[in-house]
């Protein structure tokens, strides 16, 4: 059979990403109804006005606020907590216990229509009450007045500025571009539910709207950032670092996000997102540009495999596994994260001054524990490091040559390299899990952490084997569970969302 004229070939077209559909279908999920804004509107005001009561008849000269994603309109249907804020004159700063102490007693023994009201109070950095009522949780913040280029003294004071510098600056379309966003970030694991944990939160999502000017724009500009990607609002400007000189080293306690808060260019709003979440966010972002589909907005559960099965994937991963834990015992989520975060620090600053090659740690907070998770090249210290004396023309090079001309643990050197004395010798030191237990146990002096954790450390954490202590841990803690596989299985949680068919 002859072929036809090359004008009247068939050709291939290529389909366009129906990106446009897709939104619609996710936002008539996710958006908040008329009605449901109406009743969680009615139930804040009347909350409001009983804190407001109850203060001034304690005479405390303040106001209560409806604050975060509900006055900005940028929340999802799902969404379960709320905020209020209460914000104080400055001279009550000392009071803040004796006040929300005050609240919780009053409130407890008030009702919200015929239902009574239930009240806790958290403790962190800085106190805050939550406050279940008529089946909606509200958070009640304390922050202080403070105008704007002014010192802060709690995380709150700025909140009243950026959500008038976003009910100023954002149109109202681009709140749904918001809900989009925000939706996308919590079906891939990187956004921050928790108070005190890490990840993109909703005022970061509402600022990278703004400067990219939608929902797919934005991820059209995530899909292209680097370590360290700089977005400054104001200037309309966004820029790549050049960190190739950089070492993972100073990888570890280096931004890769670093979004100028428009009221303070001083403070990075994204200072809570890790490199784990950077670079996931940016794998995701590129994987829906390439195949979108609804399903990058479809919660998915993790299935755990057997404990039995975790052995496995551990001994053929080629890495030695580390876990540091902490029972719980009813701290709240906010109080174990500023801890989990805190030792994973001083722990990585320790395992890589002692010659340990970490590959990656996670701090985690389970249902019943919290702690750190730990992946090392090997279970032993580098054998054998580089150690820089004096330069050459220095007197104290006399000092290191007679030191270490004939040091027994000195395997190369002294060598003279880039103008300056240096050594190879090899470096004792214990396998890693001794280590651990010797540093926990004897030395943590040693830590930067408080005092407070340094002794809870000491008397409370364990450093657990693949053993059957874990085995009933990992059987009983489904969340630790969840923590554990993925950390060892490496495989972002949103992959298992994607169906085969989607890659076709």
């Amino acid at each position: 059979m002859s072929e036809l004229p090359p004008e009247k070939k068939e050709e291939k077209v290529e389909s366009t990403p129906d990106y446009e559909s897709i939104e619609k279908q996710v936002l008539e999920v996710i958006q908040v109804q008329w009605e449901q804004h109406e009743e969680i509107r009615e139930i804040l005001s009347i909350l409001k006005e009983k804190i407001l009561l109850d203060l001034n008849s304690l005479g405390y000269v303040s106001r209560v606020e409806t604050q975060g994603s509900f006055v900005r309109k940028t929340y999802l249907s799902e969404d379960e907590t709320f905020d209020l804020l209460l914000i104080l004159q400055l001279t009550d700063k000392s009071k803040v216990h004796q006040i929300l102490d005050s609240l919780v007693k009053r409130l407890k023994s008030d009702h919200i229509r015929k239902t009574p009201i239930e009240v806790k109070k958290h403790t962190g950095k800085i106190p805050y009450l939550r406050i279940f009522a008529e089946n909606e949780l509200v958070n009640l913040f304390v922050g202080f007045e403070v105008l704007p280029g002014e010192e802060t003294i709690s995380i709150f004071d700025l909140i009243p500025q950026h959500t008038q510098y976003i009910l100023n600056h954002m149109k109202e379309e681009d709140r749904n571009e918001v809900v989009l966003l925000k939706k996308f970030m919590k079906t891939m694991g990187v956004y921050r539910n928790d108070v005190g944990a890490v990840g993109f939160n909703g005022y970061l999502c509402e600022l990278l709207v703004l400067f990219y000017g939608s929902f797919r724009e934005a991820l059209k500009g995530i899909s292209q950032w680097r370590p360290r990607t700089i977005i400054d609002l104001k200037k309309n400007t966004e820029k790549i670092e050049d960190v190739d000189l950089l070492t993972s080293e100073m990888l570890f306690r280096y931004y890769p996000l670093y979004v100028q808060d428009p009221l303070n260019p001083k403070d990075n709003v994204a200072a809570d997102v890790s490199m784990e979440h950077f670079m996931s966010i940016i794998a995701a972002a590129n994987t829906f540009l390439y195949n979108p589909s609804t399903s990058f907005f479809e919660d998915q559960l993790c299935e755990v495999p057997s404990y039995d099965d975790i052995i496995r994937k551990t001994i053929t991963s080629g890495r030695e596994i580390a876990i540091l834990a902490i029972e719980r015992n009813f701290q709240e989520s906010e109080v174990c994260w500023q801890k989990a975060l805190s030792i994973k620090t001083s722990f990585e600053i320790e395992l890589i001054n002692n010659n340990y090659i970490l590959e990656r740690s996670k701090a985690f907070v389970s249902d019943d524990y919290y702690g750190l998770l730990i992946s090392l090249m090997d279970a032993n210290p580098q054998i054998s490091i580089r150690r820089d004396g004096p330069e050459i023309t220095s007197p104290d090079s006399i000092e290191f040559l007679k030191r270490y001309t004939k040091h027994v643990d000195v395997v190369a050197g002294p060598f003279i390299d880039n103008a300056r004395w240096a050594i190879n010798f090899r470096k004792k030191g214990q396998k890693v899990n001794d280590f651990l237990e010797n540093l926990t146990k004897k030395n943590t002096f040693v830590l930067n952490v408080d005092s407070f954790l340094r002794i809870e450390i000491k008397e409370k954490m364990n450093v657990l084997n693949f053993d059957e202590e874990l085995r009933g841990i990992y059987e009983t803690d489904t969340s630790f569970a969840e923590h554990l596989f993925l950390f060892i299985e490496r495989k972002p949680l949103w992959i298992c969302n994607l169906r085969e068919a989607e890659f076709i």
